[in-house]
């Protein structure tokens, strides 16, 4: 049974950023708290919890609650969540990264060669929680979790440097039910950078010349892709298998999103230039756009290996075509033109394509790409009109334009 503290838990996580399933019905049915992190009487007394969510459909998400316990009857700091009772003493449930001395105690217990540090929470968007420390670098707190390491740091450990910040710490934690799980990361905060998209959007909003910007990022993800590969190898994958899952995914598309009915045909028929082929398939970012990176005077730094939210862990490490990180660029600079005063006019339209025809000569030498290209910007548009549709309803003409595209169809 739910109890009063979970279902506290579940009204805030609804209230978080980095919580994915915001009305979704999800619920707390089980939350297993780990050791303290603080040493026995400290006050605040610090700890992690994983907390289990199960959805109406019954699948299950994992989450890392960061939590701090103040004595009931003191002016506790923070969002208070709820009371509970530990170690027979009645507390008072504070949500740890909204409470400064928490979260002091809890670097200076899990990092302590960062302990002289002042610790602040990064303010960005974003679906995991950073604490910055001191100028240098930043705290990652995995916040969606699962048994085993974490995809970003997997990657980040494997590559650290270079167009990837570099790994400066780990914190890793028992599984309730064995293993080991990666509850955080110590990362270089990278000097003198700009969030990429937030850059492109005002250089499109400007009319000002991204190109060069755009070459510098294509050969920065080669750089990302290479090392990808060097690290965790490649193999074959039969095209006919790649056309088939993303001809299930475009059906499972189609009957949620009538939008798509007319191109289904074409869309479908776009998938087939996979077939009979073998595709060198490897690591990949796995969820590439402007909005994971960071431009700096003259690189660029790719962050956040985590893959699609909506994926599963497993899901979300298999090996895929380096293609799709292609494509989720590409079709982030379509995003862009979002920001201009007229999406559609010609010096908008002119924008994007100059700067997608840039990156892929930066990523492979040519402005066009491999011939698989178009296959995997179909189906990155197809899964843009369900989020589009799911999340941000006013902003589904933007997949939808570049179906018609991509389609060489005009059907409204």
């Amino acid at each position: 049974m739910t109890t009063t503290l979970d279902g506290a838990w579940q009204r805030h996580l609804e209230t978080v950023r980095w919580f994915g399933g915001k009305g979704a019905g999800a619920r707390i049915v089980r939350r297993d708290p780990l050791a303290p992190w603080t040493p026995t009487g400290a006050s605040p007394s610090v700890r992690s919890e994983v907390a289990t969510l199960e959805y109406p459909d019954g699948h299950a998400e994992y989450y890392h609650l960061l939590v701090a316990h103040h004595p009931e009857g003191v002016d506790a700091p923070g969002t208070v969540v709820g009371t509970d009772v530990v170690d027979g003493t009645p507390v008072q449930v504070v949500d740890a990264t909204t409470d400064p001395a928490a979260l002091a105690a809890f670097v200076a217990a899990t990092q302590p060669g960062f302990a002289d540090r002042e610790v602040s929470v990064w303010r960005g968007e974003q679906s995991n929680t950073s604490l910055v420390l001191g100028d240098d670098d930043l705290y990652k707190l995995f916040r969606r979790i699962e048994p085993g390491p974490n995809l970003d740091a997997e990657v980040l450990l494997a590559l650290s440097g270079g167009s990837v910040p570099e790994v400066r710490g780990r914190l890793v934690a028992p599984w309730p039910e064995g293993s080991e799980t990666d509850l955080g990361l110590v990362i270089e905060r990278v000097a003198d950078v700009t969030d990429g998209w937030e850059l492109a959007a005002a250089s499109c909003a400007a009319g000002e010349d991204f190109t060069e910007r755009a070459r510098r990022l294509g050969r920065a993800l080669r750089d990302v892709h290479t090392r990808l590969a060097d690290a965790f190898g490649t193999h074959a994958r039969a095209g006919d298998e790649v056309a088939d899952t993303m001809g299930v995914r475009l059906d499972a598309a189609v009957a949620e999103a009538t939008e798509l009915e007319p191109y289904a045909g074409a869309l479908r028929a776009a998938f087939d230039v996979l077939r009979g082929r073998e595709l060198e398939v490897q690591r990949v970012h796995g969820d590439f756009h402007l909005g994971q990176t960071l431009a700096g005077p003259e690189d660029w730094t790719i962050i956040d290996f985590e893959g699609e939210p909506a994926k599963t862990a497993a899901e979300r490490r298999e090996f895929d075509s380096p293609w799709r990180d292609v494509a989720g660029m590409l079709r982030s600079f379509d995003y862009v033109r979002s920001a201009h005063p007229d999406p559609d006019s010609n010096t908008a339209t002119m924008w994007a394509d100059a700067a997608r025809a840039a990156f892929l000569i930066g990523y492979c030498g040519a402005d066009t790409g491999d011939d698989v290209l178009p296959a995997y910007l179909i189906d990155k548009a197809v899964y843009e009109v369900l989020y589009e549709l799911r999340n941000r309803p006013d902003w589904v003409g933007i997949p939808l334009r570049a179906i018609r595209s991509l389609t060489h169809t005009e059907k409204e």
